[in-house]
């Protein structure tokens, strides 16, 4: 009974680390017909870093729920300081928080940072506008 316990303890283990990489392998990837929105933030986050999530998030939900609904567009929040992040993280040069609009069809990335830090807090239209932009921008190329 204990050696059945650990086997199954011992394939639940090997299960969760499969499903993990996977799902980085998931975020980034080139050669995929889909727009990436991505909130790269730390473990502890500030209000400004936490509202960038927030807008981007209700962004990519309300103005965009159709292409979500159709795959043409995923919202992904990666926290860099996991260790299971790092690969994602490095590729975007991201050490704390950062937001990209990363089309899967070309590589590219665009990085809405700064717009991020100035107008989350001061101008949510103004954020939201930008982010608007990208997405529709690179949802013509894909």
């Amino acid at each position: 009974m204990k050696f059945a316990a650990f086997q199954l303890s011992v394939l639940m283990s090997f299960l969760l680390v499969v499903c993990k990489s996977e799902a980085q392998k998931w975020i980034g990837a080139t050669g995929v017909s889909r727009i990436e929105v991505i909130d790269f933030h730390s473990t502890h986050r500030c209000k400004t870093c936490l509202e960038i999530e927030r807008i981007a998030r209700n962004v990519v939900e309300t103005d965009f729920s159709g292409e979500l609904k159709a795959g043409k567009i995923i919202f992904r929040t990666v926290d860099v300081d996991d260790s299971k992040n790092s690969q994602i993280a490095e590729k975007f040069e991201a050490s704390g928080t950062a937001l990209f609009v990363y089309n899967g069809k070309t590589g590219q990335a665009l990085d809405l940072t700064e717009a991020g830090f100035m107008y989350a807090v001061s101008n949510e239209t103004k954020l939201r506008e930008y982010l608007r932009n990208a997405i529709r921008k690179n949802l013509l190329l894909i």
